[in-house]
């Protein structure tokens, strides 16, 4: 009878052992397939006190990606305000482009950094990020509002994996 049983945990702590195998080597797959990218490193543009600033190349995930933004930071500027929208029209270009609306705000109550939750600030392909100035009075020595920051980048079939879902 005590053969019996040894045999059954021998098994079973093996069976364990595979499964905690899997659990890691999923982590380090997804560890692998998650990378942070810098969002922004620009400067927007400011004329009589506004400024609009919409590139998709750098403020918008590629196709089959998604973005977690985590750390945005507005600099530059000692007055005004800077509102990150995702999504929204724009209309013009230059010196008379114009934000009309349309997108989620994330607004700056002050030049500094935000940084964001995981998840809280998600951005898909089609997504991007634009920046509206307003009222701006520029610090010295900088000609325009500075946006820089920091996303999770990963494959959009991993969102559920990313936010914790279907784990026990």
């Amino acid at each position: 009878m005590t053969a019996g049983f040894g045999i059954f945990a021998g098994a079973q702590a093996q069976m364990a052992s595979r499964q905690a195998e899997r659990q890691s080597d999923a982590a380090m797959n997804l560890f692998q397939q998650l990378h942070q990218i810098p969002v922004g490193a620009i400067q927007v543009p400011i004329s009589a006190g506004t400024g609009v600033y919409q590139m998709n190349d750098l403020l918008m995930p590629k196709a089959g990606y998604m973005w977690s933004v985590r750390r945005l930071t507005a600099s530059g500027y000692s007055a005004g305000s800077v509102i990150a929208y995702k999504g929204g029209v724009v209309t013009g270009t230059g010196a008379n482009a114009a934000y009309s609306g349309g997108g989620e705000p994330f607004p700056f109550s002050a030049a500094g950094a935000a940084t964001i939750g995981r998840g809280e600030l998600l951005l898909d392909a089609g997504d991007a990020l634009i920046i509206v100035c307003s009222t701006i009075t520029l610090s010295p020595g900088f000609p325009g509002v500075q946006i820089n920051g920091a996303a999770d980048c990963f494959e959009k079939w991993r969102l559920p994996e990313y936010l914790g879902l279907g784990r026990k």
